[in-house]
């Protein structure tokens, strides 16, 4: 992923919901292992990518 400070790094898919894309993005939401998500709550198909 590129960010706009011209940085690049790996990001995984699941990792997407934990990153600040807004001021007032929840980075702890629903969708995070913060905010209780379990491996189970995800569709099939993205239960098999890494948890952050």
């Amino acid at each position: 992923m590129l960010f706009m400070d011209w940085s690049v790094r790996k990001v995984g898919l699941k990792q997407l919901w934990t990153l600040k894309w807004h001021r007032q993005f929840d980075t702890a939401g629903p969708w995070t292992t913060a905010g209780g998500v379990r491996p189970e709550d995800w569709p099939q198909w993205m239960r098999k990518y890494r948890d952050y």
